[in-house]
């Protein structure tokens, strides 16, 4: 996956949107889907979009869609890898941005507790402010050695130090509703921006958090409603006696 990243944000001198999306389900499994678009010229320098490598994205477990055409001649591609239980997410993260790369000290836990269920998620994002962050030795042996295939002088030129040119949004979608966030709320999640290019590093924390409250409880307290409206209502008739 940090090949199939890497291949896309070397399109320099042009715009490249990523988007992380982690969605977490009531036990704690779930699914990271990683969403990539193209401005026009991007899509015009890539070429063939089997340049991206998807074949080996989907042997390691990924499911891959077909390149989607945006309007104005861009591109979308989209993948998509479930995990199972919380523990997993950090290495399906790890795909994304590489061990000890982009998403770091990545926790999600879950606490039961009478009448709720509390979700937590917290990692840090860590960008060296350069797309070359988004190679490794694999691709760069198939770019004459160098992280994405033109030098430090090539990178510059084509808009590597514009931050606008690639940006990288996170979005976590847990369960229950409004979540306690750090970040800024949007369609039930929560979501953060980070520049890829620009030059400025950046490492921060980022964190979400929801309650789900639980219908056996909300069952039990009606219960007890009615347990002691039947005991006020049987005093009552006894008095009257």
């Amino acid at each position: 996956m940090v090949a199939f990243v890497g291949v896309l944000v070397l399109l320099t001198g042009c715009r490249v949107d990523a988007e992380v999306a982690i969605t977490v389900d009531a036990e704690g499994g779930g699914e990271v889907a990683v969403t990539v678009e193209l401005d026009a010229e991007a899509a015009r320098q890539l070429g063939d979009p089997a340049a991206v490598g998807a074949d080996d994205l989907r042997a390691a477990g990924w499911s891959v869609g077909d390149p989607e055409s945006l309007d104005g001649d861009g591109l979308r591609f989209h993948a998509v890898r479930s995990f199972a239980t919380p523990d997993q997410l950090a290495a399906v993260l790890d795909e994304v941005g590489g061990t000890d790369g982009v998403f770091r000290e990545v926790q999600l836990t879950i606490e039961d507790r009478f009448g709720e269920t509390e979700y937590r998620f917290g990692a840090r994002v860590v960008l060296s402010g350069s797309p070359e962050q988004f190679s490794d030795d694999e691709l760069a042996a198939q770019l004459d050695g160098l992280p994405l295939g033109r030098t430090p002088e090539e990178l510059f030129l084509g808009g590597a130090l514009d931050p606008a040119a690639v940006t990288l949004r996170v979005v976590v979608d847990l369960p229950g509703g409004l979540p306690d966030t750090d970040g800024r709320f949007a369609d039930g999640a929560a979501s953060w921006d980070f520049p890829v290019t620009g030059g400025e590093p950046t490492d921060e924390r980022i964190a979400s958090g929801s309650v789900v409250e639980s219908s056996l409880a909300v069952l039990v307290a009606v219960g007890v409603l009615l347990l002691i409206a039947a005991a006020v209502v049987a005093v009552v008739a006894f008095r009257r006696r």
